[in-house]
């Protein structure tokens, strides 16, 4: 699942389904994420598709239908009162059919320390390059494999802005801003397979404030 950047923001057991997301990387590494939309619980939506068919076939009483609802759906809810222990969450609310409404948001920072970064727990995969580089990718940003083992696609908008002074060498994001009041913008759709990357560079003050440890945790 996403972290929705979302899988991350989502807990790992939520996949995004659609989804607006934005993060705001400042100028000493650290970075904010908010994350907003709809998302399915594998194992609630699977249930909930094979009795929606059985429903549909007239295998069902009502009154079995509504029992076997319940049960369908009790992993999902058992997960959301994990997940609404989690401060970050602003909205959690199931919506039907194993589905649910979302929105999250949570504060990071890049440590370079690390050459390299891919944590499940946070929005953003990195690498440190020789020259004090960030390569940073936004994790599950398109379609992963919970997506589509669930035959669901995955569509939404992502915007990553950054902190005045904070250069931008590479990217592939479909519209670049025209000055640093401006965002990167991605639109992802069913047919999207590249994950949002940029190349950037703190500002010297800042990088040479962070130790330049090469080891990995």
């Amino acid at each position: 699942a996403l972290c929705l950047a979302l899988a991350a923001l989502l807990g790992g057991c939520l996949v995004p389904e659609r989804y607006s997301a934005r993060i705001k990387i400042e100028r000493d590494g650290s970075y904010r994420a908010y994350a907003e939309g709809t998302a399915a619980h594998p194992e609630a939506w699977r249930n909930m598709h094979a009795l929606n068919a059985e429903a549909r076939a007239g295998k069902l009483k009502p009154e079995e239908l509504a029992k076997a609802k319940v049960e369908a759906l009790a992993p999902l809810f058992k997960d959301l009162e994990t997940l609404r222990t989690d401060k970050r969450f602003d909205t959690l609310t199931s919506i039907g059919d194993g589905r649910v409404r979302f929105s999250v948001s949570g504060l990071w920072r890049m440590n370079r320390n690390l050459l390299v970064f891919n944590e499940l727990k946070t929005p953003l995969a990195y690498a440190v390059g020789a020259d004090g580089t960030l390569r940073i990718r936004v994790k599950d940003a398109v379609a992963g494999p919970g997506a589509r083992a669930l035959g669901l696609s995955t569509e939404g908008t992502l915007n990553v802005s950054l902190a005045e002074g904070v250069e931008v060498l590479e990217h592939n994001a479909q519209k670049a801003p025209s000055s640093h009041l401006g965002a990167y913008r991605w639109s992802i759709g069913p047919g999207s397979t590249e994950q949002p990357y940029l190349k950037i560079r703190l500002p010297e003050a800042e990088r040479t404030r962070m130790p330049k440890g090469r080891g990995a945790p």
